[in-house]
């Protein structure tokens, strides 16, 4: 199913993501099926975080992807309240009494050093990496943080 977005940039005018086409940017054109993708792949700290089972969806901060390289063994805080002056990452912005923000981080351990996409509009439903959610009309149509 592809879903364009008229007048959006070239990124969100490509198709909706899919376990291939994510395999072929993260590994080349000679990856086959049996290749191991850290995005595709069930989280370990998943069973131990409740911040991988949060309901709600955080404030879109931004409508395309972040690319970062990110190191071997180093844990990661990712940002999904959509508040922290530092993303894709947390920056505590949701401690705020003010802001009474009940969205928490997602602790990320980096399988091996790459280059990983991590999601920037928040509506991902693979935490903390980019599934294509930012494509989406209601995602669009929003008002970012940041204006592309």
């Amino acid at each position: 199913m592809a879903l364009y977005v008229k007048g959006a940039s070239f990124f969100s005018r490509s198709r909706i993501w899919n376990p291939e086409l994510i395999r072929v940017w993260c590994h080349g054109k000679n990856s086959n099926n049996n290749t191991k993708v850290p995005e595709l792949e069930e989280r370990p700290e998943k069973q131990y975080h409740s911040s991988y089972h949060q309901k709600e969806k955080g404030k879109i901060y931004d409508k395309k992807p972040f690319k970062f390289q990110c190191q071997k063994g180093k844990a990661y805080f990712w940002c999904s309240c959509g508040h922290s002056k530092r993303q894709p990452f947390c920056d505590k912005s949701h401690a705020s009494p003010y802001i009474k923000i009940s969205l928490r981080p997602v602790r990320f351990v980096a399988e091996e050093t790459r280059e990983y996409w991590f999601c920037n509009c928040k509506q991902t439903n693979n935490r903390p990496f980019c599934d294509g959610s930012h494509k989406l009309p209601d995602v669009q149509s929003a008002t970012a943080t940041v204006k592309s």
